[in-house]
């Protein structure tokens, strides 16, 4: 069977399991909008000649009217601790069963991160805070600081506490080599 039908059949099955979430086939994610955020599920495939793996990572989009606010996000085994997570198809009976893992692990990380970081206060506390989780939501540290102060500017979130380019550098940046 080919990769392509492989990877179609387990679309389809966690097509199945999101009823509420539109499929964006171009993007390979699903998309979901709620409020004033759009919640994704994004599933990558790493191609093998005759086989492939699924990786599964969710996202946050905050915008403002259509325009994008900010975005973070995380792959699901990194936001369980266990870095990475593959989810091997090989088989038509393995697209059914990993579609199915991989779901189960959305619903047991990939949901909650969703709920937590819809909070635009959540998002500026956790990058403000910097450290590990700061890296996993948003690993570009270049973007920390506007980040920030794009969601405290849109949500009037406490614009005195803003990251000034001193204290971001002096939470977010390692000198202690």
């Amino acid at each position: 069977m080919k990769v392509s039908e492989l990877q179609e059949k387990f679309i389809g099955e966690l097509d199945k399991l999101l009823p509420e979430w539109k499929f964006v086939k171009r993007e390979r994610h699903f998309k979901l909008k709620r409020e004033d955020v759009v919640w994704f599920f994004h599933i990558s495939f790493i191609n093998h000649e005759s086989d492939f793996d699924a990786v599964g990572n969710v996202a946050v989009e905050y915008l403002s009217g259509k325009e994008r606010v900010c975005i973070i996000g995380a792959e699901l085994g990194n936001i369980e601790g266990s870095g990475q997570t593959r989810f091997p198809v090989s088989s038509l009976n393995e697209a059914t069963s990993s579609s199915r893992c991989i779901y189960d692990l959305f619903v047991k990380v990939g949901q909650p991160f969703l709920l937590k970081f819809s909070n635009p206060n959540e998002v500026v506390s956790t990058l403000k805070r910097g450290g590990k989780e700061a890296m996993q939501i948003s690993p570009l540290i270049n973007q920390h600081e506007t980040q920030i102060n794009r969601l405290c500017q849109e949500y009037s979130i406490g614009m005195q506490q803003a990251a000034t380019p001193e204290k971001f550098q002096e939470k977010h940046i390692d000198t202690h080599n």
